[in-house]
């Protein structure tokens, strides 16, 4: 494997090399070390610290699996720690490069010249609407796919600065080629990436990512002060497991978390190799953390909720087929879903419904119910999609919601029966 500091060509970024702790090290204890950092500095959840303290020791071995995985980080108000957040993951990350704003051009130049792990904050205010940006984004987290082409001023091409996937040890993979006369450049778009932004980051992002959700500390929740951050004597031992640990990384077989669809898989694959060097309890603390952060970035999708909310409707109800005109209903009874749900379906009609689970394969059918003739949907189509398309957590987690709410509103009926007898 290539020393970890002697990627850098880029006189105009220069890293601080970084010397390997002199003895190998416990993996374990290291990602205990860097998860301590992490929550001695911000308030967030034990899954995100558990996955970001594996991310962190990733950013220094990615190139040596087919996968990189992001970092979403999100804030649903300013003051909520992810500019901190980005600052305590950079101290510990390899080649960390830092940027509050970033055009499409710097984006993967810097990349193909640095092969840095980037870290961009306030993305708020340049990536809504950029779909560019965030197709170079979606594409570099796989390096099959991770290039972009740009026409070059002279048609005699630099030599490719992106690591040789087929010298790799990874027999069969497509050589890079190496040089061209079409005037075209091909840049590498490939490295790990943090993301930080207020509100929610992109489906097609947050769909390779740990998806971080921010909140903002309360005046009791004392946290240490950037300044007190120090952190060379992790990044020593990060340096010292990519050097001894770096060939079983890359030799590890693909790791498909039970539970996890194939793009979080793919997310989180590198990450549970890197816990399985550390030991079974690390393994099983990040899969409970992938479980945990996957479906924040699985479920977002209008269709998904819609689709995930008639289920959990026809589950509650024992229904196997229901006229389109009675889930509207319900979908808009505040006695039946809650009054947030009531309030996002107020303006949704029978086309609107039919339109958003059409693109998952569920169509209405004419069917008779009783005396009744008319369109709706079955069981058994909703059941096919929910299994494909919504993880079992999420579903699980909406029906309960409603059986809530539902004993709220049974229990206040009876209060107000029993007042009124009174």
């Amino acid at each position: 494997m290539n020393e970890i500091n002697e990627r850098n060509e880029n006189p105009t970024v220069i890293f601080e090399p970084i010397a390997p702790h002199p003895e190998p090290v416990i993996v374990g204890e290291l990602l205990t070390e860097i998860e301590v950092v992490i929550k001695r500095h911000l308030v967030l959840s034990d899954a995100a610290a558990t996955a970001l303290a594996v991310w962190v020791l990733h950013t220094y071995v990615y190139d040596l699996r087919d996968t990189v995985a992001y970092v979403a980080i999100e804030s649903p108000e300013k003051r909520c720690g992810k500019t901190t957040l980005l600052t305590v993951l950079a101290a510990m990350a390899d080649k960390p490069l830092i940027a509050a704003n970033v055009t499409v051009g710097a984006l993967f130049r810097a990349i193909d010249a640095c092969q840095p792990s980037l870290f961009i904050d306030e993305a708020d205010t340049f990536l809504a609407g950029n779909t560019t940006m965030r197709g170079i984004i979606n594409s570099g987290n796989t390096w099959r796919t991770a290039y972009v082409l740009r026409l070059s001023k002279s048609k005699q091409s630099r030599a490719q600065k992106s690591p040789d996937r087929q010298g790799a040890g990874q027999p069969g993979k497509l050589p890079v080629p190496q040089t061209t006369d079409s005037g075209l450049e091909r840049y590498s778009c490939w490295c790990p990436k943090a993301i930080a932004m207020i509100g929610k980051v992109p489906d097609t992002i947050a769909d390779r990512s740990i998806v971080v959700e921010m909140v903002r500390k309360l005046p009791t929740e004392k946290r240490a002060p950037l300044a007190a951050l120090n952190t060379a004597s992790i990044k020593a031992k990060c340096a010292r497991f990519a050097l001894d640990l770096g060939n079983a990384v890359r030799e590890c077989e693909k790791i498909h978390g039970e539970g996890l669809n194939d793009r979080a898989a793919d997310t989180f694959d590198p990450l549970y190799v890197i816990a399985r060097l550390a030991g079974k309890e690390w393994e099983q603390r990040l899969h409970a953390a992938a479980l945990a952060l996957a479906p924040v970035a699985q479920s977002r999708n209008s269709g998904t909720e819609l689709l995930q909310d008639i289920y959990a409707m026809f589950v509650l109800m024992n229904e196997t087929k229901m006229f389109t005109r009675s889930i509207l209903t319900c979908l808009k009874d505040p006695e039946f879903a809650p009054a947030s749900l009531a309030t996002k379906y107020s303006n949704l009609d029978e086309h609107k419904i039919a339109q958003n689970l059409r693109p998952y394969g569920i169509k209405p059918m004419v069917f008779r119910a009783g005396k009744h003739i008319g369109r709706g949907y079955t069981m058994e189509a909703l059941k096919d999609a929910v299994a494909r398309y919504v993880p079992k957590a999420e579903i699980d987690a909406r029906i309960q919601e409603l059986e809530i709410e539902e004993k709220v509103w049974d229990e206040g009926e009876e209060e107000m029966a029993r007042s009124g007898e009174a």
